[in-house]
């Protein structure tokens, strides 16, 4: 038996997929019952965009006045944020509760950390009695232990080379990972153009009889402390100046309005504006204003393109902190970083991260800096605006430290 949520966390997250390659996830759902057919969902999958597209989804179905959960990965702040009802973290008495009550028959079924999270959030979401559930696909969609649930409607957003040791390295095989959520007669949305990416997804609709929905272009956009622009019959507005959200926004509202239309949810045109209204932690968040910080977790060279294009809207000169986990491609992520401020290179503690040494290799204009703590501490030193970018979990440990700070009462948090 566990005594403490912390005890709990640390077994589930050493529930690693290597070790536990003889998983029957599927048959053990189904000695439960197959909890999540009980749960009306939408599905999040694609290669960015996942976790704003998520939630805006939430937050769109929370203005409604629905009562939400919401299942991300990975998490920013801790374990427990992954699973989510109205935006806030799941009861920790609770997750102790299920996890010492469960841990053997998890154990001898052979389960990973994902596929146990997974089910704590079914029991949650059924226990605490949701209206809607937003699952976010932890990596590709046909194999992922999110795609036992049956979705109202679902979201593909990109489809870009990332992961190609297990999903496949061309944008098609990719592609046919992630339609693996497209089920019988679903609407998927998708703002992906790619051909070989929709020649995928229109095979997958076709034999599953599934309907493919193009996100419309934005029409009308104007940058400023903000974002707005037209999107089918709405004027949108939202609350940061990332272009790249507009994208992830788009498809939310695109989804919702099918929902709405095929009365599977019941929301207002006003209630969807209102719930744009909202920002994901990590995703172009700023932090700081004294000096300002901003951090964006983008985590593949399509992140950073992304990245870039917000970057282009601040003025004046920019300190970057950067680092990644071995298996991406750093290298072509740092190459469009360079030029577009002071870059410091930096490593922090994870099995997968990369050293600050080589990732490195090749710059001639860059500073290593291999303890995270004090390449930030130099960087606020600047005085200019920092922005701190990589790894999603290289973000969760700088935003931890930014927080604990706000909480002693530094007058220069956001």
């Amino acid at each position: 038996m566990f005594s403490n949520v912390q005890q709990a966390i640390d077994w589930i997250t050493s529930r690693h997929r290597s070790e536990t390659g003889r998983s029957d996830y599927r048959a053990y759902l189904a000695s439960l019952g197959n909890p999540q057919l009980k749960l009306k969902c939408l599905h999040v999958a694609g290669t960015n965009g996942k976790g704003s597209t998520t939630n805006y989804l939430r937050s769109i179905l929370q203005r409604a006045g629905y009562k939400v959960g919401s299942f991300t990965s990975p998490h920013l702040m801790t374990h427990l944020d992954r699973i989510r009802i109205n935006d806030e973290n799941i009861d920790e008495q609770f997750f102790l509760d299920i996890v010492n009550r469960y841990r053997d028959e998890w154990e001898a079924h052979h389960l990973s950390m994902f596929e146990i999270d997974t089910i704590i959030s079914f029991f949650y979401f059924l226990e605490r009695k949701v209206d809607y559930a937003v699952y976010e696909v932890g990596m590709g969609g046909r194999l992922d232990p999110t795609n036992v649930i049956r979705p109202l409607g679902a979201v593909i957003t990109n489809i870009e080379m990332d992961h190609m040791a297990i999903l496949g390295d061309t944008i098609g095989k990719i592609a046919v990972e992630k339609a693996g959520i497209i089920k019988d007669d679903l609407t998927v949305v998708t703002f992906e153009k790619k051909r070989a990416a929709i020649m995928a997804f229109n095979i997958a609709c076709k034999v599953h009889k599934a309907r493919l929905v193009r996100v419309p272009k934005a029409r009308n956009v104007v940058i400023s402390d903000h974002i707005e622009f037209d999107c089918l019959s709405y004027h949108v507005s939202l609350p940061t100046i990332a272009p790249y959200q507009i994208l992830n926004a788009s498809a939310a509202l695109t989804l919702m309005r099918r929902m709405k239309r095929e009365n599977k949810i019941r929301v207002s045109k006003q209630q969807i504006l209102e719930g744009l209204q909202t920002q994901w932690a990590g995703r172009f968040e700023m932090v700081r204003k004294d000096p300002t910080v901003i951090l964006d977790g983008a985590h593949n060279e399509n992140g950073i393109d992304g990245l870039c294009q917000a970057l282009d809207q601040i003025d004046g000169e920019k300190v970057i902190v950067f680092s990644a986990l071995r298996d991406k491609q750093y290298a072509k992520m740092l190459k469009k970083l360079q030029g577009r401020g002071r870059l410091i290179i930096t490593e922090f503690e994870n099995s997968r991260a990369q050293s600050a040494e080589r990732l490195a290799e090749g710059l001639a204009e860059a500073e290593v800096v291999s303890e995270w703590q004090k390449a930030v501490d130099l960087a606020l030193a600047s005085g200019k605006t920092v922005i701190i970018t990589g790894s999603l979990y290289f973000i969760s440990l700088v935003r931890e430290r930014f927080e604990s700070e706000k909480r002693n009462g530094s007058p220069d948090f956001c």
